[in-house]
């Protein structure tokens, strides 16, 4: 659904699934303002159907928890509403009641017998029913009167629902298994020579100086504390006791304290000197104490660790914490901003840009020279979907060379991998083509019924949600 979601987000997603109905995912949100003419309660009217608050936030919920999927559970209000989902769910609902009013024209209803045996068919128990409703804090009233607008929509669909021809299955197995016998040969970046003089790398320097920049620095003042501090085996083991359940090994095992000594005395040295640190984290806030000034660059990690500079550029000063055996307090002075390096520093990465430029250029060259006349190997017929009959190449390369082939209009070319800095080239040429691979596609058969069963009912409903809404009147009241 979320690749459906994804490219045809105009169109309506009907789901019968109980779990929709239910305030769960999302939470609630803002609606936005309402004209004064409205009835209570309702957003929008399609004839006189009225879509309510709870059909928005029903559909939103819906709408949420798909893209939430998308974005692999991490989707917040703030991603949400950038996304514009209140607007996709205010739609989707309005395009539902359109299909109620369409089902109510028609003469259908919902009987009380087919609510309650579909929540039999989910629940399977009325115990599990009422828990259910308890826990999701819904009233039972309100949960059967959405049940009932979901079960009249599946009604009008199933009345609607075409079955694919056999023609409409070829056509869409056409698409997904035509094969191609194909002949390929594989030029490799890698094995064209490349000569650059001084002059070239000098030139290409004078024109490009400022991609080749000096890393942003920071200057910083820094207190380091070391943990060290003199203290007797007998002091140690007495605080070894009292926190023993800290020095455990991989199985969870209590590690004993002539093995975690050392670890001990770092603890203990932690604990003891941690009112100094405090102490100079105060100095150091105001300008005073014992500190130094350094100027680090933003990937080096030998005075702070990747994390604590982000913490450092944000904050401006970091409080009392352990690096390398040290109580490290920083606050941040100044940030220097990137310069063009001067030649003789930036020369390695500019022979290393102008090498992939010039080893590209041959690699074009080299490919529109050979691509009409190469001799390679014959791979046999193939699918968009075969990459891994493709021993030539890695699976990622043969998927990206196959999606390529099989959108080409050119029967006889080449394919550069990756796109924007190849490091091969592809020559392909198809010695023949079939129209349909039957044994993929008998292989797939059951996938390939279900997918042109819903483009074909997917167009339906697009085209008479289309029609019926040039037809029936709606009214929304929420901006």
């Amino acid at each position: 659904m979320i690749e459906w979601m994804q490219t045809h987000r105009k169109w309506l997603v009907i789901t019968i699934w109980v779990a929709t109905i239910a305030f769960i995912g999302a939470g609630f949100v803002g609606w936005g303002q309402f004209q004064l003419s409205h009835k209570e309660g309702t957003v929008a009217e399609v004839q006189d159907t009225p879509v309510t608050i709870k059909d928005w936030q029903d559909a939103y919920n819906q709408v949420f928890n798909a893209y939430n999927q998308q974005f692999g559970g991490h989707l917040d209000k703030a991603t949400a509403q950038r996304l514009g989902l209140k607007k996709i769910a205010l739609q989707q609902a309005i395009q539902e009641a359109i299909l109620r009013q369409f089902a109510k024209d028609l003469g259908l209803y919902v009987t009380d017998k087919e609510v309650a045996d579909k929540i039999l068919e989910v629940f399977k128990t009325k115990k599990n029913y009422e828990m259910y409703l308890r826990n999701a804090g819904i009233k039972p009233a309100d949960f059967e009167k959405s049940l009932r607008k979901k079960l009249l929509v599946e009604k009008l669909l199933a009345l609607l629902h075409i079955k694919p021809t056999n023609t409409e299955i070829i056509t869409v197995g056409s698409a997904l298994y035509n094969a191609d016998d194909l002949e390929i040969k594989v030029l490799k970046k890698s094995d064209i020579a490349v000569n650059l003089s001084e002059k070239e790398i000098k030139d290409y320097w004078q024109k490009h100086k400022n991609e080749f920049l000096s890393k942003k620095k920071y200057k910083i003042a820094v207190i380091e504390i070391p943990l060290q501090i003199n203290v007797n085996d007998e002091t140690l083991k007495k605080f070894y006791e009292k926190n023993k359940l800290n020095y455990k090994n991989n199985q969870g095992v209590i590690i004993p304290f002539e093995k975690a000594k050392n670890l001990v005395k770092i603890d203990y040295a932690k604990e003891k000197l941690f009112k100094k640190a405090v102490l100079a984290y105060k100095d150091l806030k105001s300008n005073k104490g014992n500190y130094q000034i350094v100027t680090i660059s933003s990937s080096d990690n030998t005075l702070l660790p990747q994390n604590k500079l982000e913490s450092l550029k944000k904050e401006g000063i970091l409080k009392p914490f352990v690096y390398k055996n040290k109580y490290i307090i920083a606050k941040l002075l100044e940030e220097i901003k990137p310069e063009p390096l001067p030649f003789e520093k930036a020369k390695p990465f500019v022979i290393e840009k102008l090498l992939s430029i010039k080893a590209n250029q041959k690699l074009v060259e080299l490919s529109k020279k050979e691509y009409k006349i190469f001799k390679g190997k014959d791979i046999g017929f193939v699918t968009k979907y075969d990459a891994l009959k493709i021993k030539e190449l890695k699976p990622v390369q043969a998927v990206e060379f196959l999606q390529n082939v099989f959108v080409s209009q050119k029967p006889n070319y080449f394919v550069l991998i990756p796109k924007d800095n190849p490091e091969i080239s592809v020559l392909y040429r198809i010695k023949e083509q079939k129209l349909l691979d039957k044994k993929e596609f008998e292989k797939n058969k059951e996938n390939v019924i279900q997918l042109t069963d819903g483009l074909v009912n997917m167009e339906l409903l697009n085209d008479l949600i289309n029609t019926l809404s040039q037809t029936y009147k709606i009214k929304i009241y929420v901006k």
